[in-house]
């Protein structure tokens, strides 16, 4: 991406298992003032001080879920209209659901993505998922 990475609010991490079949997400909570309340989110926030988009995204990781990734990359490709000014990344987790700690939200799990539609998400969802399918082969 040519984007300036100093100038960004946040980010959103999609965070696949190593064979790309599985998706992090997180159930937001249900209240007032947050985004996509109450919705199965990928892994997102906002940059703290001078964070790098890769250090906010290991920091959210490990706030939301308990864990930490590998192989951080950059989507390519638009933002979706609702991250113009939010980074999406990607990254790998090589553990189980036994390993996710629920730090924010209602729920955390890895989830296949044939099972995805089945989850009330955001509809920015599909943008990033068809970006996503040249990662895959990690």
């Amino acid at each position: 991406m040519e984007d300036n990475l100093q100038d960004f609010a946040g980010i959103i991490l999609f965070v696949t298992t190593p064979t790309g079949d599985r998706l992090l997400m997180n159930l937001r909570d249900d209240i007032p003032g947050i985004a996509w309340p109450g919705k199965w989110t990928p892994i997102g926030g906002t940059r703290e001080g001078n964070e790098t988009p890769f250090e906010t995204a290991h920091r959210e990781v490990l706030e939301e879920a308990g864990i930490t990734v590998r192989d951080m990359r950059m989507i390519p490709g638009p933002r979706h209209h609702t991250h113009e000014r939010s980074i999406p990344l990607h990254a790998v987790f090589d553990g189980t659901d036994a390993d996710l700690v629920l730090g924010e939200g209602q729920d955390v799990r890895l989830v296949p993505l044939t099972d995805l539609h089945q989850l009330d998400t955001p509809p920015y969802m599909d943008h990033y998922l068809n970006l996503l399918g040249g990662l895959r082969q990690l």
